[in-house]
């Protein structure tokens, strides 16, 4: 990997193609971008007032960012103020962008994101499931930096990966992917070494509920569900990624729904991921002799053929039940006011949504019932790329130095 300096910026440098920004380092760096993300503009004098900070910390902490280009100086209307108008700072959001890669089960997804979680675009990419984590994985470094990094704007910060299954506390290892077969699987090392950026890993649908939180539905308490392969949880409570104990894991798909029937990976029975995943919606309808077209959803092809056959019928009751009593368990245990749903139910009609909501409403503890929403992703398909990045800007921009409190 050729490294070379930016004349323009001796902090920055060249990584084969494309120009690499280093992290912020400033104490309180993370602390006065959140403020400036979540309120737009303010004034220094404002700054200091809402966090605590002298003014002369202030002015050192903004001073750097001004010179980087990070935050950019605007004027207040004058003829609103007495004497001297205040100059306000905002955020200059496409200045710097960082790479969100959402890695699936045969597919990576990765695109260009910028600090209040604006996509450009991605590109996707099918791989060989069967082959191990290190192939793969050099494979999707290697089309990130041909397809997406070389064609960056702007100069470069960070990678974020949202990993299929579950992802170590330090944001770098993916300990166990039970679709893909992969353990202890160092991710963030892998991504560093090829392209020469940063990288923060987390399990692939915290991270999507991260990017509603920072930048989507903007919910302080969410979950959110994505149907794929298998079905993931990812939860927001308090404006926090929820993590619980060990590894991190919240594994709605396995939770029993189901007294019995096919055996899941997990190696139960009566998982929820055995009725309601994609490949599960496409072995019913393929054992009711219906077999979809390429690239075909199968939740849209069961609304569909549902209105006619009362045999898709019945599998559409059922991953309405399964869902409903999986959502219902989530909902009572943590109380999030929004529940995010993704991936194949990005797919579904708004009818499946409404039957979903009263599903799950009629199994919600009638205190929640009420202010229960239950909505689709503010990001559509590009919901692992933005959750992706999101995580990437939480561990190298928003998150450095001292926490955000304001």
């Amino acid at each position: 990997m050729t490294v070379t300096a930016q004349n323009q910026n001796p902090r920055r440098f060249r990584s084969g193609r494309f120009v690499v920004e280093p992290p912020l380092e400033g104490r309180y760096d993370g602390l006065i971008l959140s403020l400036l993300r979540r309120r737009g503009r303010m004034s220094r004098s404002a700054i200091s007032s809402v966090t605590g900070l002298s003014a002369t910390t202030v002015t050192k902490t903004v001073t750097p960012l001004l010179d980087r280009g990070f935050v950019e100086e605007v004027g207040t209307d004058a003829a609103a103020r007495i004497g001297r108008p205040a100059i306000d700072l905002r955020l200059v959001p496409d200045a710097r962008l960082v790479c969100g890669v959402q890695i699936g089960v045969g597919f990576a997804r990765a695109g260009l994101v910028d600090a209040i979680g604006r996509s450009s675009g991605s590109v996707e990419f099918a791989f060989d499931p069967g082959q191990d984590a290190q192939s793969v994985l050099d494979e999707i470094a290697d089309r990130v930096e041909n397809e997406v990094l070389e064609a960056s704007p702007a100069p470069l910060m960070a990678v974020g990966i949202a990993a299929p299954g579950a992802v170590e506390a330090d944001h770098r290892t993916n300990s166990l992917s039970i679709n893909l077969g992969w353990h202890d699987v160092p991710m963030a090392e892998i991504f560093e070494r090829r392209t020469g950026l940063p990288t923060a890993v987390d399990h692939n649908v915290r991270a999507m509920a991260l990017a509603e939180n920072r930048f989507g539905a903007g919910a302080a308490n969410l979950a959110f569900v994505y149907v794929g392969t298998g079905v993931g949880l990812g939860l927001v409570l308090h404006d926090t990624p929820f993590r619980g104990g060990s590894h991190g894991v919240s594994e709605l798909g396995h939770i029993h729904v189901l007294e019995s029937g096919e055996r899941c990976s997990c190696g139960s029975t009566g998982c929820l991921e055995t009725i309601v995943s994609e490949p599960a919606l496409l072995r019913q309808l393929r054992a009711l002799g219906v077999e979809p077209a390429d690239g075909e959803h199968p939740l849209p092809l069961i609304e569909r053929l549902a209105i006619e056959r009362e045999d898709v019928q019945e599998i559409r009751r059922r991953a309405l039940a399964g869902l409903g009593t999986a959502l219902a368990s989530t909902v009572n245990l943590f109380s999030p006011d929004l529940v995010v749903v993704g991936g194949a139910l990005s797919e579904a009609s708004e009818a499946f949504l409404s039957d979903l909501r009263s599903e799950t409403r009629e199994q919600v503890f009638p205190l929640l019932r009420e202010a229960l929403q239950i909505e689709p992703s503010s990001f559509g398909a590009e919901a692992g790329v933005v959750g992706a990045a999101s995580v990437a800007l939480e561990e190298f921009y928003y998150g450095v130095g001292a926490p955000a409190t304001a």
